[in-house]
This record gives structure tokens, C-alpha cells and sequence, in this order.
């Protein structure tokens, strides 16, 4: 994606926000690379990637999550994968 985006993306395939991309909402996908700006929180059901060029202001959700050296990142990092944690019983 080039351009700007005001409002919330939402797919089940890969997501870019290009050089020249700005995003001011959240983005939901499969896979998420951010080169240029997002505003919002970010929520990966695979993979979320920062460029050294990428500004985010917002928080970022994946079980894989890479941050270039350059990446400006104002917010919150979690790792967490899509399946449900186990349960240990006790006996």
C-alpha cells in the first residue's frame, strides 16, 4: 500500500505499507510489513515485520515479530502465538 489510509485494514492475506505508505487506524492480517508509518495497532496472525524506514505508534501483536536497526517503534511488543495456552491439571 502507497498512499494514506485512514481507517481500520482488515484481511486474511499479507499486508504492506510501503515507503511511502502512511496508515493512521489498525491493521489486522496474516502478515504485516511496515515500511513507512502506522498510527494504530498492528495485529498479525504470522508475522509482523518493522523496516529500518517504518514509524509506528501503536502497539504490535505475532507470534514472529522483526524490528530493523532505523525502526521507530512508540509502544508495545507481544509475542503471543494463535493457538490457546495449554492447561497443566493437577493430580
Amino acid at each position: 500500500m502507497e498512499g494514506h489510509l485512514e481507517g481500520k485494514i482488515r484481511v486474511g492475506s499479507n499486508v504492506r505499507v510501503g515507503l511511502s505508505g502512511s496508515v493512521e487506524g489498525d491493521v489486522e492480517a496474516r502478515g504485516v510489513t511496515v515500511l513507512g508509518r502506522v498510527r494504530g495497532q498492528i495485529l498479525a496472525s504470522e508475522r509482523a515485520e518493522l523496516a529500518g524506514s517504518a514509524t509506528l505508534e501503536g502497539s504490535v501483536q505475532a507470534p514472529k515479530i522483526l524490528i530493523a536497526e532505523g525502526a521507530q517503534l512508540d509502544g508495545n511488543v507481544t509475542m503471543s502465538s494463535k493457538e490457546a495456552p495449554t492447561q497443566k491439571s493437577e493430580k
